[in-house]
């Protein structure tokens, strides 16, 4: 195996998981190669570094938050109140804000369409009082 076959599976032969002959031949290369001999060091400072203390449980844990939340869905109930909001309320609040912007927006009578609702029969009558003589 070349330096750089060997350089590339340090990890596997500091797992034991190379086979007799290739293992061998990366324990042969290691003792006489001074960069793979620093790379070893590295890798196995890295792995203490990384398993020596058991990792403490989170509290915010997927587990945990999940029975958190379930607890509150089970213990939650929903009013009569709240029921009835949504229901009745909400239908009703959503057709008298439909009534509201049809009114609105309704197309209107093409004699006076620029003038604002009302305001066109208002000036019709007006000038018929004017008109009118004596």
């Amino acid at each position: 195996m070349t330096h750089e076959q060997i350089h590339e599976r340090l990890g596997e032969w500091l797992d034991g998981e190379l086979d007799g002959s290739a293992s061998a031949a990366a324990s042969r290369h290691i003792d006489s190669c001074a960069a793979c001999k620093s790379e070893v060091f590295r890798l196995r400072r890295l792995g203490e570094a990384l398993f020596a203390a058991p990792a403490a449980a989170d509290p915010r844990s997927t587990e945990a938050f999940v029975a958190r939340v379930m607890a509150r869905v089970s213990a939650d109930t929903v009013s009569s109140w709240e029921k009835f909001a949504a229901r009745f309320l909400a239908p009703a609040f959503g057709l008298a804000l439909a009534g509201l912007l049809f009114t609105i927006y309704a197309p209107r009578p093409e004699a006076d369409a620029d003038a604002p609702l009302g305001v066109a029969a208002l000036s019709a009558d007006a000038s018929s009082v004017f008109e009118a003589a004596p």
